[in-house]
């Protein structure tokens, strides 16, 4: 339970960061790189029991955070992402908070379920 708050708290963080700073597009998902990298190698040196299962949870959380946070702090997200503008100008409120839920919760479970994977086949490769 430890290592899942600790991973998932990462999606806070990034959606501080974006939120509070803005990324642009291609800076965010390297960001997010750099982040799951470093859960890759903490999944292999810490040994994570079914890193599979363990690490699609810990980023479907942390996804659902990021999401969670851009949504409460919409208005700093809009005036510090000025390159999605066209976005905020033809969709509401509503389906911007949906839109922001529902990508960190995708993102989360695809790259969480790829992490686990590496970490899984890694650990499987080092038992004799």
């Amino acid at each position: 339970m430890k290592q899942t708050l600790l991973l998932a708290s990462s999606g806070v963080l990034m959606g501080l960061l974006t939120s509070l700073v803005g990324l642009p597009g291609m800076v965010e998902v390297s960001a997010w790189a750099a982040l799951y990298l470093v859960w890759l190698v903490y999944g292999i040196k810490a040994r994570v029991a079914s890193p599979l299962r363990a690490m699609a949870f810990a980023s479907t959380l942390a996804g659902l955070l990021c999401g969670s946070t851009q949504v409460i702090l919409m208005e700093q997200y809009k005036l510090n992402n000025a390159w999605y503008a066209s976005e905020f100008q033809t969709s509401s409120v509503s389906e911007l908070s949906t839109a922001f839920l529902v990508q960190g919760i995708i993102a989360g479970l695809v790259m969480g379920l790829i992490v686990g994977g590496l970490v899984r086949w890694r650990l499987l490769s080092e038992q004799p």
